[in-house]
């Protein structure tokens, strides 16, 4: 009797030691391929973002430490810390979009579906921090306008 799990091979199905690594076209591989370099070049340039957002960051709050120390007041030196924030966070998304696309390309070049199955996990990952990262953002405008809105309400009276 043969197995449930036999795997159906088409003529477009790629096989390394009696596996199936990936199915689909060679048009698919090269899309593939394709999205891989833009997303390595798309990282890159986000990972020189985030390099001059920490040294904004830094900049900002030695800067205004100084300024702060001379004339009084705290404020502008949590922007600084604000900035280093926002560049942390950052960190995640073009570290995901980074390890996909060097885990597709190799993965692919080398018919590898481990490595291929880790880059579209980090894939999955990056969805799935932007989704998060939108549902709090969004969060916070309800929340800003929850409190915005009857406040500006009272001050009209």
């Amino acid at each position: 009797m043969e197995n449930s799990e036999n795997k159906i091979l088409d003529e477009n199905a790629f096989i390394n030691n009696d596996e199936t690594l990936f199915i689909g076209s060679r048009e698919i591989n090269d899309y593939l391929l394709q999205t891989s370099k833009w997303g390595k070049f798309l990282a890159i340039v986000g990972f020189v973002g985030m390099g001059l957002i920490m040294f904004l960051a830094i900049f900002v709050i030695v800067g205004f430490s100084k300024f702060s120390e001379t004339y009084g007041g705290g404020i502008p030196t949590s922007f600084g810390y604000v900035y280093l924030l926002l560049g942390l966070v950052y960190f995640f998304p073009i570290n995901y979009l980074y390890q996909f696309s060097v885990k597709i390309k190799r993965g692919l070049q080398s018919n590898d579906s481990s490595t291929i199955t880790s880059g579209f996990e980090n894939l999955k990952s990056l969805f799935k921090f932007m989704g998060v990262f939108t549902l709090v953002i969004l969060s916070m405008y309800g929340l800003i306008l929850l409190i915005a809105i009857p406040t500006i309400l009272l001050l009209k009276q």
